[in-house]
């Protein structure tokens, strides 16, 4: 008398099984390690994507129709161009919104005086709502709209603008004086201004990693009496407070940017990053890498090339937990 049945999966069912541990990367019996990929920002799009090309009426114009989707969520830049002795040296006010849906404004660099070339902003927007055109001087000139590419080179003012002190520590909050970051960066502060007001204090950011959990770092601490960036080690996904230290004198400003510092995105027990890619193109030497076991933010690479405002695509092994 048999008193136990062996027992078959349907074929289907087994299919379905497999085809999930393809497609969510897990690990099964067996397995040691999984090959993940991360892609980080993108290649600028066409001139025109956002709105195309615009021809001067002789007066500014605000347009809030004909403008299509951004591709990404990211920087937004105008180009001046046609006949470049009808390029006055006017700015382009953007209006839209940032990932979290607030509506933010920015003016953009005035163009260069009969000259064509690109404006690059520093705000991150989700969406462009409306686009004041200013007045150049003739029909033959234009101005267009588009996305700017992603993650550019280390930028000392690109999360906040020089601040010029007041003479008492002051914290300013999420707003139209914090840019966004279109992909997580480390952050840096840059004392500038008459050196002897500059203090050996220290920028505290506020904000959050890649899961949304709240971090906070103390950046070094700058040098007493010299203009110069200390260069923080985490990686922030946002960037909601700046608590601006007291310095000496009125004389003193501080801006807050990124460097170089890309977030892995996971927490590695020891450096697995296989290859790196920029621009579509494989990295001949390995990037530097730090990880931390514990903290996602301390996850980090520097490419051995400069970023240029394109693609960065990683590659490395996601190992069980414990390995």
């Amino acid at each position: 008398m048999k008193l136990f049945r062996k027992r078959h999966l349907p074929v289907t069912i087994v299919a379905i099984l497999v085809m999930s541990t393809l497609t969510w990367g897990a690990v099964i019996p067996g397995a040691r390690q999984v090959l993940r990929a991360k892609i980080i920002g993108h290649a600028a799009t066409s001139a025109g994507s956002i709105v195309s090309a615009h021809t001067d009426i002789g007066a500014s114009e605000t347009i809030t129709t004909g403008i299509n989707a951004m591709a990404n969520v990211g920087r937004v830049s105008a180009t001046a161009g046609g006949t470049a002795g009808d390029i006055r040296a006017e700015s382009v006010v953007l209006t839209g919104t940032d990932h979290n849906g607030t509506t933010i404004t920015e003016t953009l660099t005035a163009f260069t005086v009969n000259t064509a070339g690109t404006i690059n902003g520093e705000k991150v927007f989700s969406k462009i709502t409306s686009v004041l055109f200013p007045a150049m001087d003739g029909t033959g000139a234009t101005i267009s709209i588009e996305e700017t590419g992603s993650p550019r080179a280390a930028d000392t003012n690109a999360v906040a603008t020089a601040r010029t002190d007041t003479g008492a520590s002051a914290t300013v909050t999420t707003g139209t004086s914090i840019n966004g970051l279109p992909e997580p960066r480390n952050i840096t502060a840059t004392a500038d201004g008459t050196p002897g007001d500059i203090r050996a204090e220290q920028v505290v950011i506020t904000g959050t990693n890649e899961n949304g959990s709240i971090i906070s770092e103390s950046l070094t601490a700058f040098t007493v009496n010299t203009t110069g960036t200390v260069t923080g080690t985490k990686v922030f996904d946002s960037v909601t407070s700046i608590l601006y230290p007291a310095m000496d004198g009125t004389g003193a400003t501080i801006a807050i940017g990124h460097g170089d510092l890309l977030g892995i995105g996971k927490q590695l027990k020891r450096n697995t990053i296989l290859k790196t890619y920029l621009g579509g193109t494989i990295e001949g030497t390995a990037p530097t890498v730090l990880t931390d076991s514990t903290a996602l933010e301390s996850n980090t690479f520097d490419l051995n090339s400069a970023l240029n405002s394109t693609q960065v695509i990683q590659e490395y092994l996601e190992t069980p937990d414990g390995e």
